[in-house]
């Protein structure tokens, strides 16, 4: 056993930690545990996806000996994408272990060194990220060893080295924000960030798909021929160095593991001032207003539905966690708004269906920040106003940002299609309230933090908002055909039975309504 106090036995509680975070630990403190459906599913899944390596291995014809370029080129592109979602996962990370967990001060204030903190902290992170990926990639591995096709063994090595330079990368970029922009943008900056490269592929392959594949096209054409035979970042180049491990070339295997656990120690001992400082500046990050001249100015002028609606939108600004996590969506409605920014020829139905989509999606998230998660809701009943008044202005709130979004590439639809515009602008504000609404009947009451679990939380509420969103977006689609090809009896009788769905997810969630303790 581990003695207490030493680096093994802090590891192994950030592990545990870990473990209960991905399985599933419940929040009762008489019976903490892992929760069994959670353990149930991972199972399921695990099972899952060994069937369906060994059927995918089974059929592939791979000849012994050195691997053929065209394999070596797609496991490269395959490593590479996922090596920019193993970046993504290390600066969420990076900005739990600094910023939100809030333990750090405590664990050095204790008798065990600094340097011993920071390694185990960044071990635990690598080791998170580790597990999550192998769990996906290491099937392949084990259907390879019932099949004879001992090559995919090399998946452990490329993904433990790709694993520590990941994590190390992202620590250090995190690091290096906290010292250049300060904590409070750092927590804003490294979440987006991490969004922005976990999005990448994503937004990638949608260029490709868009008005702009061509374009995009010949770029990755231009820059794909960098990588053949005899160019600079050839087959014997340092970058097909986690393909060739994959494919388990034996030297190239050694020095990932080599690589990345050499970045892993340069990190964990070249960084030690610059965790303390960031630390110091995490734990100390509390902002106080400046006294504004001229001493303290009270306003009543604004109205009740003003106020609320500037006291929500402060909250959320004030809160990078939560920016980040709506931002994220803001990311997908990229590859629907330069099309119609640069007057690219599009399809306006798909695009119409896509945007009113994101916008309920936004509009659901905004909801449940603003209604569900409210900080005060006994003071809010207890004052001097109708409660009416304050929902609708709480509604307007969540409704108005999404349709600012929208506004941009609508006004640029507008000045050359303006009965286009004006239909998908009032299918996304009808999109919007009816999410919001369905967010303010069917969520209890909960906490900001859980923000990232409000799927889990709620299924009832998950599934109507998904209808919901899948019905505007539909209607839109119908609306926008009908636009543009003529009002056949086809479209009209669309439109009418999708309203009529419509109306009756909005009963059916109503009927479903949580009603105030």
């Amino acid at each position: 056993m581990a003695r207490p106090g030493s680096a093994l036995w802090l590891l192994r509680h950030e592990l545990r930690l870990a473990m209960f975070d991905m399985l599933g630990m419940r929040k009762d403190a008489a019976s903490m545990g892992i929760g069994k459906k959670t353990l149930a599913v991972w199972l399921i899944l695990a099972t899952l996806m060994h069937g369906f390596a060994f059927m995918a291995l089974s059929h592939a014809t791979i000849p012994a000996g050195p691997p053929a370029h065209a394999l070596l080129k797609m496991v490269g592109a395959l490593m590479a994408g996922i090596f920019t979602l193993m970046l993504s996962t290390g600066l969420n990370a990076s900005v739990t272990a600094l910023f939100e967990r809030r333990d750090l001060d405590l664990l050095l204030s204790s008798p065990i060194p600094s340097t011993s903190v920071l390694s185990v902290r960044l071990a635990a992170i690598a080791a998170s990220s580790c597990t999550l990926y192998l769990f996906f990639l290491a099937p392949f591995a084990h259907a390879g060893i019932v099949l004879g096709q001992f090559r995919w063994l090399g998946i452990y090595p490329a993904i433990i080295g790709m694993t520590l330079t990941s994590s190390s990368v992202a620590m250090l970029l995190t690091l290096g924000l906290v010292r250049w922009l300060g904590v409070r943008r750092t927590r804003v900056t490294a979440q987006l960030l991490g969004a922005l490269s976990g999005a990448a592929v994503f937004l990638l392959t949608q260029a490709f798909n868009s008005a702009f594949g061509p374009d995009v096209q010949r770029i990755v054409t231009r820059l794909a021929s960098l990588f053949d035979q005899g160019a600079t970042l050839g087959v014997d180049s340092v970058a097909w160095l986690p393909a060739r491990a994959a494919l388990g070339m034996p030297l190239p295997a050694l020095l990932m593991l080599a690589t990345g656990g050499a970045v892993f120690l340069l990190t964990a001992r070249l960084t030690h001032r610059l965790f303390l400082r960031g630390v110091l500046q995490a734990a100390g990050a509390a902002r106080v207003a400046r006294a504004p001249a001229g001493g303290v100015r009270l306003r009543f002028g604004r109205g009740l539905a003003r106020t609320v609606i500037v006291k929500e939108w402060r909250l959320i600004w004030r809160d990078p966690q939560l920016i980040a996590q709506v931002g994220l969506q803001l990311m997908y409605m990229l590859p629907l708004l330069m099309p119609l920014l640069f007057g690219r020829a599009v399809s306006l139905p798909t695009v119409a269906a896509a945007l009113v989509f994101l916008c309920g999606t936004l509009s659901s998230s905004l909801a449940w920040i603003v209604i569900a998660a409210e900080d005060a809701p006994d003071l809010l009943r207890g004052a001097p106003c109708s409660q009416g008044a304050i929902r609708r202005a709480k509604l307007a709130a969540v409704a108005i940002p999404p349709l600012a979004v929208a506004l941009l590439p609508l006004c640029w639809l507008g000045m050359r299609q303006p009965a286009a515009a004006a239909i998908m602008l009032l299918a996304c504000a009808m999109c919007a309230c009816n999410s919001a609404l369905v967010v303010a009947w069917c969520s209890p009451p909960a906490a900001r933090g859980d923000f990232k679990r409000r799927g889990k939380s709620n299924l009832a509420r998950t599934v109507f908002e998904l209808l919901t969103g899948a019905g505007w977006a539909g209607l839109s689609f119908i609306l926008m055909y009908g636009q543009a090809h003529g009002w056949k009896a086809s479209v009209v009788v669309g439109s009418v039975m999708t309203t009529l769905l419509l109306m009756a997810f909005a009963a059916t969630a109503r009927f479903f309504r949580v009603k105030p303790g």
